[in-house]
């Protein structure tokens, strides 16, 4: 038999990838009968195909969709690569994950000798923008399917996509909680950065201010609370430009009891709401482009026993008034992550105080979701700045502060392992034959009532404690 592949046009990583599965389809187990064994073949040809013809593979919308019809085409999902491929990608496995505040950011490592994928889930508003990257750091060769949805009770709403770079920008049109799929190639992976901001889709409406200059916000009490506030007010010298926040056309100018002079514009799905001006440098009709000078500040209205202040608000249309902070919020930028960081990437460890707090967010304010002895044992998912994701082996997973952790090889005890032992080949299921694994074993750590334990061939079990 004779078979030449052609790798001129493949990246080192997939040259090794059909390679190796040349190699083991010709001298491997599957060379015993190759005629009745085609998926070593199916997969050979897929890589290759994916390789030389990434660009016209994800040439159409929803790259992920294109994948998994290739997947299927190629008679790779009858095999069982592909179809833990295609399990690891449900959306199941964010329905009972805790949101993320924002802005985020973390560096985690997909092994390129399993099927992985990551889902993180974080609160939006109304107007946010919100900016997904993903900064591959080894192996740029792999191509990975950046998915956005919108989560509703226990439905999933594909939004957005990441086509031919890896990073994703939109602008949220309702309040809600949205996840992030991370999914690599199959055989494809390595260190990758991901960040997650948040910030406003709209400019400022006063020149060389931003959002931590509001002084009274959405809601707030009004008129001895009588009423709510629907705006934000920003103060200001009287005379300051109230610039427009977006293009569009002015629906209308003129004076009312409570706004004083206002300014009305239109961009179709919303109006926004100019009041307090001093004086009013637009007409009903005309055009305006983002920054074009509407008015200037003033205190006109009911505002005329305060200092002069913009009052500025959002209508959207068949709803009424809408929060504007999120529409003009600045932006926050996650902390820089150290490429050292990736030395913890996929150990594993144990909690080192008597009580370890799981978080929601790697924030101490954050919500505390669970508490676990010392001695836990859990694997890491990624870090973010000194906090870790972690992951337990009833697979909860939550955010730990690096000083409440012993992280790799962590100081345990050996142990004697016996034929009347219960042994598991993982935490919760997969009884073992006892008499196979009598001998000793390192303590990883535990977990409620079982012992992680590494037998000295180097596999891992969970034994029942005595």
């Amino acid at each position: 038999m004779s078979f030449k592949i052609h790798t001129d046009s493949i990246s080192l990583r997939n040259q090794k990838i059909i390679k190796g599965l040349y190699t083991q389809f010709l001298f491997g187990k599957e060379a015993v009968k190759p005629f009745f064994q085609p998926a070593l073949w199916y997969l050979l040809i897929f890589v290759l195909f994916s390789a030389c013809q990434a660009e016209k593979l994800f040439k159409n919308q929803n790259p992920y969709e294109n994948y998994l019809n290739t997947l299927n085409k190629s008679g790779l999902e009858n095999y069982g690569i592909a179809q833990r491929w295609i399990k690891k990608g449900k959306l199941i496995h964010a329905s009972n994950m805790n949101s993320l505040n924002l802005p985020y950011n973390e560096m985690t490592y997909f092994d390129p000798s399993k099927v992985e994928a990551l889902f993180l889930r974080y609160k939006v508003k109304e107007g946010n923008k919100v900016s997904i990257r993903a900064d591959v750091l080894t192996d740029s060769s792999t191509v990975y399917f950046i998915d956005v949805f919108r989560k509703d009770v226990d439905e999933f709403t594909h939004l957005h996509y990441s086509k031919d770079q890896q990073k994703i920008e939109y602008t949220v049109r309702q309040d809600g909680e949205h996840v992030l799929r991370v999914q690599p190639e199959l055989l494809g992976g390595g260190a990758v950065v991901l960040s997650i901001e948040v910030s406003g889709s709209l400019a400022f409406p006063l020149p060389d201010m931003q959002s931590n200059q509001i002084a009274s916000f959405w809601g707030d009490a009004r008129s001895g609370g009588a009423r709510k506030h629907e705006g934000v007010d920003v103060f200001a010298k009287r005379g300051t430009p109230v610039r427009a926040v977006v293009n569009g056309v002015v629906r209308r100018t003129g004076q009312n009891r409570l706004g004083g002079n206002v300014v009305w514009v239109n961009s179709g799905r919303y109006n926004y709401y100019y009041a307090h001006l001093d004086s009013q440098l637009v007409r009903a009709g005309q055009t305006v482009v983002k920054g074009d000078t509407l008015g200037t500040v003033g205190n006109t209205g009911n505002a005329i026993t305060t200092s002069p202040h913009l009052h500025f608000g959002i209508y959207r249309r068949g709803r009424g008034a809408v929060d504007p902070f999120p529409f003009i919020q600045a932006a926050e930028k996650p902390k820089e992550i150290a490429a050292s960081d990736s030395v913890s990437l996929r150990e594993y460890g144990v909690i080192a105080v008597n009580s370890g707090n799981l978080r929601t967010s790697p924030d101490l304010k954050s919500k505390v979701i669970a508490k676990h002895p010392k001695f836990t044992f859990f694997d890491i998912l990624a870090k973010s700045g000194a906090w870790f994701r972690i992951q337990f082996p009833d697979q909860s997973i939550g955010f730990a502060h690096q000083s409440i952790l012993e992280i790799s090889n962590p100081q345990t005890k050996e142990i004697a392992l016996e034929s009347t032992d219960a042994l598991y080949a993982f935490f919760d299921r997969g009884l073992l034959p006892s008499s196979n694994f009598v001998g000793q074993g390192k303590v990883l750590g535990t977990f409620e009532n079982m012992v992680h334990i590494q037998l000295k061939s180097g596999i891992r079990i969970w034994m029942k404690e005595r």
